[in-house]
């Protein structure tokens, strides 16, 4: 017969230096994925507005025209990665403040 003297672990926190690294390296991430997020809706709402903007400007060239009215067609690309930004940016800070706090969340 055997006893298992198995005793639950309380939940840790991590030590200070870790926790501060922690949070520098999670607000860095929110920080760059809410950026790009934003910057990828940018583009989706932009590229379908160049092409008739810019068939009145003369000091655009044609194949910048070109490739915007290409980059227009796919302006759901950049939508979806625009949300996906964003969304990437909500879980880390989420988890990253679940990791941090001292007591588990219900």
């Amino acid at each position: 017969m055997t006893t298992s003297f198995a005793v639950p672990s309380e939940p840790t926190r991590p030590d200070a230096a870790a926790a501060i690294a922690i949070a520098i390296i999670a607000s860095v991430t929110v920080l760059g994925l809410f950026v790009a997020g934003i910057t990828f809706a940018a583009l989706a709402i932009a590229f379908p507005m160049v092409a008739p903007i810019a068939d009145q400007s003369p000091t655009i060239s044609a194949g910048d025209i070109a490739l915007a009215e290409q980059f227009a067609d796919a302006w759901w690309v950049f939508a979806v990665l625009a949300v996906g930004s964003l969304v990437a940016a909500g879980v880390v800070a989420v988890k990253s403040i679940q990791h941090l706090s001292p007591t588990p969340r219900d």
